[in-house]
């Protein structure tokens, strides 16, 4: 299905940036000239000269400067204002974009931003890349911890520092991110009871060999997938599409979040 939406900015009840304008915007940026910007846009010099006066008298800043020439006007360039509208425009285009794929694959979860987010365009070194709300926080002093409760409903503790919780801006309930590396997670038939240690239950999904170690994908519900990569002389006893745990320390997990 090709779904898309044309994305408009208003400045109260009055439309000031739309994909025509924002065209208009990026040909006379590369161009320096309004006539010759409009030609490549696909409009009348008027039409331009009008859609660029209206921008400059409607926001605070202009978004082009021009100077005056002969017939087919003078030279003209973008403001800095006018530059950070584009980037703005495209960087909004880009998060509509992505929900909009969203709403098409139910895979994705939807109850924030950065859920949206972190399943279409955040790319890290770390395997594991999970999802959750703050349930709980207690301060210890130098670290807090904080109970998450992920998409699938299992609860793990995580630990930070408490000037990162400050700088992060953490609260109650709000949506986090979770990242922490495949070898930091131990696979398992029993639950771990180790103190610090969360013990997240799942079916071991599959197994692939790599040279003297294995990746292991347990999925622990909620659509979402826990790695760990093992030597394979410690899984022996670990079978595809049975119960399994993951086990991780709560200081090896990094918290991201969007505020």
């Amino acid at each position: 299905m090709d779904l898309h939406a044309l994305l408009t900015l208003s400045l109260g009840d009055k439309p000031f940036a739309n994909p025509r304008r924002i065209a208009l915007l990026r040909q006379v940026a590369n161009t320096g000239s309004i006539s010759q910007g409009a030609k490549l846009a696909g409009i009348s010099y008027k039409a331009a000269w009008d859609a660029i006066n209206e921008m400059n008298t409607t926001m605070p800043e202009p978004v082009v400067s021009s100077e005056k020439g002969g017939k087919g006007g003078g030279g003209a360039k973008l403001t800095e204002f006018g530059e950070r509208l584009l980037k703005v425009y495209s960087i909004t285009s880009q998060v509509q974009e992505m929900a909009l794929s969203a709403l098409l694959d139910d895979s994705v979860d939807m109850h924030s931003l950065l859920d949206v987010m972190a399943h279409f365009s955040l790319k890290t070194s770390a395997r594991n890349q999970l999802t959750g709300r703050i349930h709980s926080i207690e301060s210890l002093g130098l670290n807090d911890s904080l109970k998450v409760t992920l998409a699938g409903g299992q609860q793990i503790q995580i630990s930070v520092t408490h000037a990162s919780f400050e700088r992060l801006q953490l609260a109650l309930d709000q949506s986090i991110l979770l990242l922490f590396k495949a070898p930091a997670v131990t696979a398992s038939r029993y639950a771990c009871q180790s103190i610090g240690q969360n013990c997240v239950s799942g079916h071991l999904l599959s197994v692939t060999e790599l040279a003297d170690k294995a990746e292991l994908a347990i999925e622990i519900g909620g659509k979402e997938i826990i790695y760990s990569v093992m030597p394979l002389a410690d899984i022996q006893t670990l079978k595809v599409g049975e119960p399994c745990f993951a086990c991780f320390d709560a200081t090896q997990v990094i918290v991201a979040s969007m505020n």
